[in-house]
């Protein structure tokens, strides 16, 4: 009980002295009641041809009074060009892409075959569930494109907009509003003025906006659209609202290619690393101390951190792929406006011979009015299949992320975009034998499938009962397994500290260019994932509780009596049932 009261303790120290992240914007805050401050901000790039969507999603922290978002942006944006999204299309985004940790399970080495994998398991409903009964004019199964959502969704009332006349005294509009720009921001954004680039100026109500804290707020995202070349982010004037350090999170979202910048360098995370299992559900704080040490040691780099078809969404899932009302709202809605109907609504293909017949007879049944509302109907559904399945097969994207975690020094130039000249995949190898072996390296690829994925491990514990067993495969979680079968991820960085997890603690896997990990180490640990002595340990959701770091699976046919156990007795006690298990 004594180690458990001291976990405790050490949350508690780690909550109450988590250090936040910082992002960037395309522009300043100006506020009527004192300073405020920026520390996140994403940004999503969609493109199609000459056309761009960009949405910008700060956070704030300040005085909860009436304040305004500055935003510069191309010169052809107009009033009716610039909307406001809810924030989950954000966060969905960065679900999606976030690195993750992963646990892989010992399969039965007395059951043969290839191991099974958590992203293998069968979601969907078949047969006569869900949408499985019937079609809307027939007994057949209902076409899965009739229930798909394709209305782009925006948000009303946060936000008042204006676009500023070219030319206008940006600095003292405000002023004559009631609002204090930050000392220096007539200088920052001149030069962008002066290039032919507009302002934008969001009145934010406070009374609408989604407290995160005391003081601090997730504003929502506002979108605007342009079909001028758009490859530059303007991230130099959100230093004027910079708490110190600041970090830019960016995603594009390309029909074709994966992106990166062309005026910084660049780098892979790295991925399909070992680590303990204190990482779980400490993601956040373990990748916020890992880009510490990548920063250190790899100045003005950006971090290529996934890049996927948005028609998955990584190996393993943290969420569902992005829908494609989601992908309207980002920016496809303004791509459709200006394709020619027969695109935006192609003919239904002719029926078959079957099909006719078998429609003629299904009419025949029915009465003369009848016939003709089943026949009417009929063609409709037909024509919204059609409509929607070249809806569906428009509107496919690459999705990249890009991740910078800066001050102003380090910022010298704001950063270009631009399509990289090949597809890379890494960080999906599934490891093999009881060393663990999988590549960890990036390669060129005929698709971009990459994503930052970190690795625990759960040998086989329970007695093995075959003459010829099959070591270290490695797949999904066993049917007992009580735990959530969630993916961890890297998420709120900026509600997360930088120093309570340190990597040369929890990483297995050798990874040389950080001087992290070490061959040894891995070799001489009976458990790849027992913890090291400096580690504080994390209880695991799993199997109730019964494990902890380092553990090994617990051996299945005592779960009843471990849960039992563990209900009343402290971590410590836990901890050694399961190195008995």
């Amino acid at each position: 009980m004594k180690l458990y009261r001291s976990l405790v303790s050490a949350l508690a120290l780690a909550c109450l002295t988590a250090a936040p992240d910082a992002s960037a914007l395309n522009g300043f805050f100006a506020g009527k009641a004192g300073p405020i401050k920026s520390y996140t901000t994403q940004v999503a790039v969609m493109k199609r041809g000459d056309a761009t969507a960009v949405t910008v999603m700060p956070d704030f922290e300040g005085p909860l009074e009436p304040f305004a978002v500055v935003l510069i942006v191309p010169s052809d944006v107009t009033a009716d060009k610039v909307v406001t999204l809810k924030r989950e299309f954000i966060d969905r985004l960065d679900a999606l892409s976030a690195p993750r940790f992963h646990e892989f399970w010992e399969q039965d080495p007395c059951e043969p075959g290839p191991p099974q994998q958590e992203w293998e398991r069968v979601l969907k409903v078949e047969g006569g569930g869900f949408l499985g009964g019937g079609s809307i004019t027939s007994g057949k199964k209902v076409a899965k494109e009739l229930f798909v959502d394709v209305q782009a969704k925006k948000k009303d009332g946060e936000y008042t907009f204006t676009l500023l006349p070219a030319g206008q005294d940006v600095v003292g509009w405000l002023s004559g509003k009631g609002y204090k720009a930050p000392d220096g921001a007539a200088a920052a954004i001149q030069p962008y003025v002066a290039a032919g680039n507009r302002v934008v100026v969001a009145e934010v109500d406070p009374k609408r906006i989604e407290l995160i804290g005391a003081d601090r707020a997730q504003l929502s995202p506002i979108r605007f659209v342009t079909e001028r070349p758009f490859d530059t982010l303007i991230t130099k004037p959100s230093q004027l609202n910079s708490p110190g350090k600041q970090e830019l999170v960016i995603y594009v979202l390309d029909p074709d290619s994966r992106y990166e910048t062309k005026n910084y360098k660049s780098m892979y995370p790295p991925t399909n690393i070992e680590v303990d299992f204190a990482v779980k559900e400490r993601m956040g704080e373990f990748y916020n101390a890992l880009m510490d040490i990548m920063a250190q040691k790899f100045p003005k780099t950006f971090l290529m951190e996934f890049a996927w078809p948005s028609s998955g969404c990584g190996q393993p899932c943290a969420t569902e792929p992005i829908m494609v009302h989601e992908l309207l709202s980002l920016g496809a809605d303004f791509f459709e406006q200006s394709l020619p109907e027969d695109e935006r609504n192609p003919k239904p293909p002719e029926l078959t011979k079957e099909e006719k017949e078998a429609e003629k007879a299904e009419l025949k049944e029915l009465k003369p009015k009848e016939r003709r509302e089943r026949k009417k109907l009929k063609d409709e559904e037909r024509q919204t299949i059609a409509t929607r399945k070249a809806l569906l097969e428009r509107h496919k994207y690459v999705i990249s992320r890009l991740h910078y975690r800066h001050d102003a020094a380090a910022l010298p130039e704001d950063p270009k975009l631009g399509p990289a000249s090949d597809k890379i995949e890494a960080g999906v190898a599934i490891p093999e034998g009881m060393k663990k072996q999988v590549t960890t390296e990036a390669k060129s690829a005929p698709i971009s499938r990459f994503q930052t994925r970190y690795n625990n491990f759960h040998p086989w514990v329970p007695k093995i009962q075959c003459q010829n067993p099959e070591r270290g495969r490695w797949g999904k979680s066993p049917p007992d397994y009580r735990g959530l079968r969630k993916t961890w991820i890297a998420e709120d960085l900026a509600r997360k500290s930088r120093t309570q997890i340190k990597p040369d603690k929890v990483v297995i896997t050798e990874i040389a260019s950080l001087g992290l990990g070490a061959p040894q180490q891995q070799a001489a640990a009976p458990d790849a994932g027992a913890p090291d002595a400096g580690t504080a340990p994390a209880a695991d959701s799993g199997k109730c509780g019964c494990r902890v770091p380092g553990g090994a699976r617990d051996n299945r046919p005592l779960v009843p009596a471990l849960l039992a156990f563990a209900a009343l007795v402290g971590l410590r006690r836990r901890r050694k049932t399961a190195a008995k298990g």
